[in-house]
């Protein structure tokens, strides 16, 4: 497809499912036009001693200024080109991914290959149904967080008896394959070579990096030693130890055993509560807001993955790129913090990156849908939608929420990533309110 006017031709050709090529072939006294334009402005702004400003001569500016002023050219008529073929032939361009200068000088012509926005049109939620919220809460659930609520003003006293599950242990152990200490296999975390003098609680496996050990000590008593079998996972950190097995040399210092505060007068005003019924009542409330925070961001998790999957078109491959490098460096930047070694992610490498891509298209197809249903519903982002984005990533980042507010002031790719995410959010929070409504209703 062609089009010109007086001055300028543009011709556009489909290079693949999402790129054009544009070529624009200039007259030259339209070429000769943006020459002058230039040169004037180089002129305008050149300052060369013995020469007063706006003066200088124009074959001195072009030795002088020679490669600036072509550059400038060049951006000129790459501009004039493409907001022709946006106005003519209605291109919504994402990215100019190349640019031909070869036949500028003798034919006045310029390519240019873009990536094209593509359109989306927002899935019928006909057939998408929210799940039943269930946010009732047991007697059990009631009971077990006030358990939790009591151990936060729970003493321990030291016991001379067997240990018990809950108990909390002082101990001590080192791994072995064989005879041979696991740590000598190599580079390994401490908690799965050898640990001096740590306290952790009996029976609760949720607590042991080992948990084994987390059963094995009942029934010992302070002083004993005892040996605990430990199969290494299938993903241990050493290849060579995956899946085998090992013995643990476990060496018990010290057994506390757990005693809960009385639910009396002065631990239910430490709760600010007057009474047993009332603090069962505000841990029954607790708990259902609990789970309605589950149900909702479960539900929204669901909406977005149906989003996802219902959008079907080619991305622009450079935006693509872009967003899977943007994920990739957060999910590398949370590794390092909880420690995973650079060269464990380093062989892993193509593994994450292929989950940062998916996780790219998805980001892109939400921020492609948030746009449509934007300009359909004129949504708007407030100040608002981006509190709980700017904790999420303070957190992430392990700053303060101010010094990020700060940070994205001063630097626009880190406000225009929080920004996006918001956007993210409000379409989510949008349509699963819409959902919600609608659904109740019929």
């Amino acid at each position: 497809m062609s089009t010109e006017n007086n001055s300028i031709a543009v011709q556009v050709e489909t290079v693949d499912s999402v790129s054009k090529k544009v070529t624009a072939v200039f007259e030259a006294s339209a070429y000769q036009n943006a020459e002058a334009m230039v040169l004037k402005a180089a002129q305008s702004k050149a300052v060369l001693p013995g020469f007063r400003k706006g003066k200088v001569p124009t074959e001195l500016l072009k030795q002088r200024y020679g490669q600036a002023m072509e550059s400038e050219l060049k951006e000129q008529l790459v501009k004039q080109a493409l907001d022709y073929a946006v106005q003519k032939e209605k291109l919504s361009i994402a990215a100019i991914t190349d640019v031909d200068y070869s036949d500028l000088s003798t034919k006045h012509a310029v390519s240019i290959t873009v990536e094209i926005k593509p359109e989306v049109s927002l899935p019928d939620f006909k057939n998408f149904q929210l799940e039943k919220a269930d946010v009732a809460v047991k007697d059990t659930e009631v009971t077990e967080f006030i358990t939790r609520l009591r151990k936060q003003y729970a003493t321990y006293h030291t016991v001379d008896r067997a240990i018990q599950k809950n108990d909390y242990v002082k101990l001590s152990y080192e791994g072995f394959v064989g005879e041979k200490p696991v740590g000598d296999f190599g580079d390994v975390s401490p908690v799965w070579s050898k640990q001096k003098s740590i306290w952790q609680e009996a029976g609760v496996v949720e607590t042991y990096e080992i948990p084994e050990i987390a059963n094995g000590v009942i029934g010992m008593k302070a002083g004993e030693t005892k040996s605990i079998s430990v199969t290494f996972p299938k993903d241990f950190e050493l290849a060579e130890l995956q899946e085998k097995e090992g013995v643990y040399q476990v060496t018990i210092e010290e057994v506390r055993e757990v005693v809960l505060p009385e639910m009396d007068e002065k631990f239910f005003e430490k709760m600010k509560v007057k009474d047993l019924d009332a603090l069962k009542s505000a841990a029954e409330q607790t708990l259902q807001q609990r789970k309605q925070a589950e149900y909702a961001a479960h539900q929204k998790q669901r909406i977005a993955e149906y989003l996802v999957q219902s959008i079907q078109c080619d991305l622009p491959h450079s935006w693509v790129k872009s967003q899977t490098d943007k994920i990739l460096q957060e999910m590398v930047d949370v590794f390092a913090s909880h420690g995973v070694k650079e060269q464990e992610m380093e062989e892993q490498k193509a593994l994450l990156y292929e989950k940062a891509k998916e996780g790219a298209v998805s980001r892109i197809k939400l921020d492609l849908c948030f746009e449509k249903l934007s300009r359909d519903e004129h949504l708007v982002l407030e100040e608002q939608d981006l509190t709980p984005i700017v904790m999420q990533e303070a957190r992430r980042l392990h700053i303060s929420p101010q010094k990020l507010v700060q940070q994205a002031n001063k630097d626009n790719r880190l406000r225009v990533d929080i920004q996006g995410k918001a956007f993210q959010a409000k379409l989510i929070n949008w349509l699963f309110n819409k959902l919600s409504k609608e659904q109740k209703a019929a």
